[in-house]
């Protein structure tokens, strides 16, 4: 009963202190909508992707302007493990996997340095895929599934022994349900290995129990839409494609309670450019990287400087 009574005027001084300019919260977090990947494949194929995912937060903005503040950064480092499964050439089944190293850093004005790091198993996103259309000039996928909470969410800070705030988790502890379409078009303007990509990807939240029970957390819903171009070169044996890619999304305010948590939620709009090296059919090296080019937050935030993702693509076909 004291613990819980611990944590009550904890979180309600925690809540009211996001409310003033002083108190940021942060935009990070495990990245998995945003790496879904939907796509169709070949029928009785085995699609694997291992992938590192770097994202560095240094800016800190109040709605669109951003603050001469340098006192603080957060780390989200994140290993992701990505699996499609093809049953016939129109069902197909995806599967996403993570492990999240998160740290923050606080610099006081004394010299004074405070980190904070949690880390753990992220939560699993789970996808049927149905692909109606897939031919030499286009191919569309439709997907929906849901998040699991399979990830850790109780984390506790070792030098204060208070659990963490929910950003900082490795995992969001609610089930949560996302739907997805993605579209390729093939060979445009006539132009051999040229093809537009897009994508648009919505996250459905629910509530988790947080801090011993006493208070409901839920997480805003998440709108994340995605296109641009890429052009398969071939060099003697090994392929490279190319690509540019404008990424735009969008979250709701998270709320505890019926509270809305201030500093969070808000607009991004970023450019991806990237390349993927292929030295055969069976195998792929992909890089990518994200720079912001504009956002619109809600409160005082610390977003993302730059973003890198490295990983290896793996084919398998069972003809």
């Amino acid at each position: 009963m004291v613990i819980k009574y611990k944590y009550s005027i904890l979180i309600v001084f925690w809540v009211l202190s996001l409310k003033s300019e002083a108190q940021t919260c942060c935009s990070g977090g495990t990245p998995l909508t945003g790496n879904l990947g939907i796509q169709g494949i070949e029928a009785k194929s085995f699609y694997f992707q291992l992938g590192y995912d770097n994202n560095f937060l240094n800016n800190l903005y109040s709605g669109s302007q951003k603050l001469d503040d340098n006192s603080r950064e957060r780390l989200t480092q994140t290993i992701l493990l990505q699996a499609i499964y093809s049953f016939s050439e129109k069902i197909s089944m995806n599967g996403l996997f993570s492990y999240v190293n998160q740290k923050r850093t606080v610099f006081s004005q004394i010299g004074l340095t405070n980190i904070t790091q949690a880390s753990g198993l992220g939560d699993v996103v789970l996808m049927l895929q149905y692909t109606p259309v897939s031919n030499m000039k286009r191919s569309l996928t439709i997907a929906a599934g849901p998040k699991l909470p399979v990830g850790k969410f109780d984390a506790v800070d070792p030098e204060y022994g208070l659990v963490l705030s929910p950003d900082m988790q490795p995992g969001s502890g609610s089930l949560d349900g996302i739907i997805g379409i993605a579209l390729q078009e093939f060979h445009l303007f006539n132009s051999p290995g040229l093809a537009f990509n897009s994508s648009a990807g919505y996250r459905i939240t629910t509530s988790a129990q947080r801090f011993e029970g006493d208070f409901d957390y839920r997480f805003g819903n998440e709108t994340i839409l995605s296109m641009g171009l890429q052009k398969n070169f071939l060099v003697k044996t090994v392929g490279l494609t190319p690509s540019l890619f404008i990424n735009f999304r969008n979250r709701l305010q998270d709320n505890i309670d019926d509270l809305q948590v201030a500093g969070t939620g808000g607009s991004w709009v970023n450019i991806s450019p990237g390349l993927s090296i292929e030295p055969s059919n069976y195998w792929a090296i992909n890089i990518s990287g994200e720079l912001p080019v504009y956002q619109n937050l809600q409160g005082t935030q610390l977003t993302t400087t730059y973003r890198i993702n490295v990983g290896i693509t793996i084919k398998l076909f069972n003809n």
